[in-house]
């Protein structure tokens, strides 16, 4: 045959040793030097071809659990205050510095720690961050006077800043492309979940002589609960690869196909855009080609936040006061022993009803960005926020209110949760926890100046604080339309210097790591080998 080749050459004689013409078809012929190379994958093709399984379960819980005590640590501002007013005889002024200092301490250590995790990795910030949290949150309960629950409690909110943005950026990190919007859907539910449990506990617990204290401790449960899966968790891979520890990213790369009993990646991990350098490259999210998203996405995210705590103020007052005819449902007008204004269980459960509300925003969120993509879900919740913001200043009828309200907190839960899923994709790898970490830390200074303002105005008019509302939402609705890149279906990037990235391109292609086929790895590693050899 001619596809056959035949080898006739004369062999040294050996005993018992038959030596006959040996025959290698085209199958069979050597392998070239090319041929012989290991196969080599990016992080993002390694997570898809292992997929989603047990490991990532794993990752969800531990997450979760973090939303979950945030979420519980920031409900127990308002529901403690008025014991604290009772307690230490503290003004108003004093009162409203909690929450106003809560908020200031999660945005610096929002910003703070995001910059820390880009450099030293995220699962160790977590750790350091979730145990001063515990400590902090927990030893705040045996406050012996105003100052001291102060700084405690600012404590708390830095740890709850730093927290939430590396977690959420660690999650998508982890898990294959189409199950982003799946864990962030996990995070929204037990985020409420928190707020449920907390509200619920103080049914039981506040009418007691220090309640408020019982109620810190059961609080900081969750928290407890966090820190051992929070232990039993590895570094995200991507950091790995980014800063060059190639051979860790591999060991946890096999770990995760070990438990979601799937077969591990036969090949080397490569990743072409390596920062090996301490220093924090936060600051090029304020360069070409990051600026022009920056500033949309604080934009849009300082507002989203804003409304979402503005209502949670506003709501009640709405009810208090009666606007628009609304009933009176939401009246503090009991007493204890002391003479004290403090909530009933008719309170804690219509708390519980506002905290719900926003259940169904944060369940159609992630189906809507993953069947339409995060531009349009942004688009739809910004503007029929803005929509039904208006009609509240519209009096017609208080069954009309009532839709309106719910409308409006759910068009927010939706941006939130939305944009939470699109911020941490539009950055590279070595930029995303700095990145995400800055745009978390802003919208908090939006939320507690938001809520400041609201507490102000409704104290005044409701109508001012509805108005002031509508403005915000004119302004990010309207900065939606400019958001020009859409992440639905595409990997994380890792970097600029990635290989597929055009030299002088002027901004990065977010389909740089499209997962490519095993048959594809390997043509291009044998191509650009043989190419060298």
């Amino acid at each position: 045959m001619e596809d056959e080749l035949i080898i006739n050459e004369e062999l040294p004689e050996e005993e018992g040793v038959d030596h006959e013409d040996i025959v290698l078809t085209e199958d069979e012929t050597p392998h070239s030097p090319a041929e012989i190379q290991p196969k080599r994958y990016t992080v993002s093709e390694c997570i898809e071809l292992i997929g989603y399984g047990r490991y990532h379960w794993k990752v969800v819980a531990t997450m979760g659990m973090m939303s979950a005590a945030d979420s519980a640590e920031i409900w127990i501002i308002g529901l403690i205050s008025l014991n604290l007013k009772c307690e230490w005889d503290i003004s108003p002024a004093q009162k409203a510095a909690v929450p106003g200092l809560v908020f200031l301490c999660m945005s610096i250590g929002s910003w703070l720690s995001g910059v820390l995790a880009d450099i030293y990795g995220r699962r160790k910030i977590m750790l350091i961050v979730y145990y001063m949290f515990t400590l902090a949150a927990t030893a705040s309960a045996f406050a012996w006077s105003y100052p001291v629950f102060l700084i405690l409690r600012g404590v708390a909110g830095f740890c709850i800043g730093a927290n939430y943005g590396v977690s959420i950026c660690y999650s998508a990190e982890m898990v294959p492309i189409t199950k982003r919007a799946f864990n962030l859907l996990m995070l929204d539910l037990l985020w409420c979940a928190g707020g449920v449990y907390i509200c619920f506990c103080a049914i039981f617990v506040m009418p007691y002589q220090w309640g408020w204290r019982y109620l810190i401790l059961l609080a900081a449960l969750p928290c407890l609960v966090t820190i051992p899966l929070l232990h039993i968790c590895d570094e995200s891979v991507r950091f790995l690869a980014v800063r060059g520890r190639l051979g860790e990213a591999k060991e946890i790369c096999d770990k995760i196909a070990a438990q979601n009993s799937t077969d591990k990646v036969a090949g080397e991990i490569f990743c072409s855009t390596a920062k090996n350098s301490s220093k924090p490259f936060n600051a090029d999210m304020f360069k070409q080609p990051f600026l022009r998203r920056t500033l949309l996405l604080m934009v849009c995210f300082s507002a989203s936040v804003w409304v979402f705590y503005a209502f949670m103020y506003l709501l009640p007052d709405m009810m208090a006061d009666g606007y628009c005819h609304l009933s009176e449902w939401f009246q503090v007008t009991h007493r204890n022993s002391e003479g004290c204004l403090i909530y009933t269980t008719t309170e804690y459960i219509f708390l519980i009803v506002v905290n719900l509300l926003y259940l169904p925003g944060y369940v159609i969120s992630p189906i809507t960005a993953e069947y339409w993509g995060r531009r349009p879900t942004l688009w739809y919740s910004f503007w029929g926020g803005l929509a039904t913001s208006i009609m509240l200043l519209i009096c017609i009828h208080p069954v009309v209110i009532y839709i309106n309200l719910f409308l409006v907190i759910n068009f927010y839960g939706i941006s939130v949760a939305t944009l939470w899923l699109y911020v941490p994709e539009n950055y590279p790898t070595y930029l995303r926890s700095s990145a995400t970490g800055a745009h978390n830390g802003f919208s908090k200074v939006g939320a507690a100046f938001g809520t400041f303002l609201t507490e102000y105005l409704d104290s005044v008019k409701i109508s001012h604080s509805i108005t002031v509302l509508v403005v915000v939402l004119i302004i990010s609705s309207v900065a939606t339309i400019f958001l020009q890149i859409e992440t639905k279906g595409k990997s994380l990037i890792d970097g600029k210097d990635s290989p597929s990235v055009p030299p002088n391109s002027n901004d990065i292609p977010l389909s740089e790591y499209e997962p490519k086929t095993e048959n594809q790895v390997n043509s291009i590693d044998v191509n650009q080998t043989a190419h060298h050899i």
